[in-house]
């Protein structure tokens, strides 16, 4: 199998993006019409992925066009309306991902300095949403914020802000000679190292017990374990292995949660990409060749599949689902150009501690 390959057989897994992206740039879960921030992001990066800029473009002007003055979007839109008046801290963040998977595939930084008065916005907003442990609020409305911190939202939120990094770096204004007016140079500079310097990734020992402060036990979820990994904040193989054993499912893919029989496409691509740059390589690749199998006739990836009663559940066809398996796929088989492989390339993603590294990086 390779890339050359895979990029035919997924196109119509692409198209069922672009066809579900509505005039205004939104990009819908599907044809039903619902759509939030973080998954019309990763949506864009497969679009990336596949150079389809038009459909990119329309859906990065959707993004910005609906963020506020203080760098927030609303949860959720319907049929190009809000529908859910709070804002979730990891949502605006996110599209630092596909931004920087577009330069590094087309290396234009047009679109990186397009945005980036808005970007320091986004990422100056999450200082905003964090505590004095450094742990993020999940959530905000008018009535302030939600007295929890989430570890997959959280995590969501360390590669952002990786991302975003690399993003000034690209742009140089960590280089002395940065052609970029002092002023504004100073003013993103000093807003990312104030973040970094402060995020629960930073500490010496990440206080997981800050997490899931409402009682709730959201270690059933698979996310929480792998998404620990993508972010490379724990990079503890035997807590890996433990937590797959838990969810992979032999021959089908990741469950979604541990007590249900449903493996669920999007985490299973997700944990392939943490499982390959982080664990094992060889079996990230029989995890993908599990899933693809689930490949319906028209080329379209389903959500999930309910192994008990041998249905795909739901009854939908996700344009979110879709994207994280062509992701999955570019990061096996694609080459060094997709987001999650040059992140952990980066320098200040090669050691155990990257809030530290990060740190190391604008240091000066």
């Amino acid at each position: 199998m390779n890339w050359v390959d895979l990029y035919d057989r997924l196109l119509p897994a692409k198209n069922w993006i672009v066809q579900n992206q509505l005039l205004d740039g939104s990009i819908p879960w599907d044809e039903k019409g619902k759509c939030d921030a973080w998954d019309h992001s990763e949506c864009l990066i497969s679009l990336a992925i596949y150079k389809e800029w038009e459909a990119f473009d329309k859906g990065v002007d959707w993004f910005f066009s609906n963020l506020n003055s203080q760098g927030l979007i609303y949860s959720e839109f319907n049929n190009q309306q809000p529908t859910l008046l709070n804002y979730q801290s990891h949502h605006a963040p996110y599209i630092a991902l596909p931004l920087l998977q577009r330069y590094l595939i087309d290396k234009n930084p047009d679109h990186l300095n397009k945005y980036l008065p808005q970007l320091n916005t986004i990422f100056s907003s999450l200082l905003d949403f964090m505590d004095t442990d450094g742990m993020y609020y999940w959530s905000k409305d008018d009535d302030g914020y939600a007295d929890n911190s989430l570890i997959t939202a959280s995590m969501s939120i360390a590669i952002s802000v990786q991302a975003y990094t690399s993003i000034i770096e690209i742009l140089g204004l960590v280089n002395e000679k940065s052609d970029y007016d002092t002023d504004l140079k100073s003013k993103l500079v000093k807003d990312l190292k104030t973040l970094l310097d402060k995020s629960f990734w930073s500490n010496s020992e990440i206080q997981w017990d800050r997490f899931d402060r409402d009682g709730v036990d959201r270690s059933r979820f698979s996310m929480d374990f792998f998404y620990q990994s993508l972010a490379r904040v724990n990079l503890d193989k035997d807590f890996f292995k433990s937590n797959l054993k838990n969810f992979y499912e032999q021959d089908l893919g990741i469950k979604c949660v541990a007590e249900e029989p449903w493996v669920t496409i999007a985490e299973t691509s997700e944990c392939i990409i943490a499982t390959y740059l982080n664990y094992d390589k060889s079996l990230a690749i029989k995890m993908f060749e599990d899933i693809l199998k689930f490949q319906n006739p028209d080329g379209i990836f389903p959500t999930g599949y309910q192994y008990k009663l041998d249905i795909l559940w739901p009854n939908e066809q996700s344009t979110w689902t879709n994207a994280a398996l062509i992701i999955a796929a570019n990061v096996i088989y694609g080459s060094d150009d997709n987001i999650f492989t040059f992140l952990v390339g980066e320098v200040f993603m090669r050691d155990e501690n990257p809030g530290q590294s990060l740190k190391e990086l604008i240091n000066q």
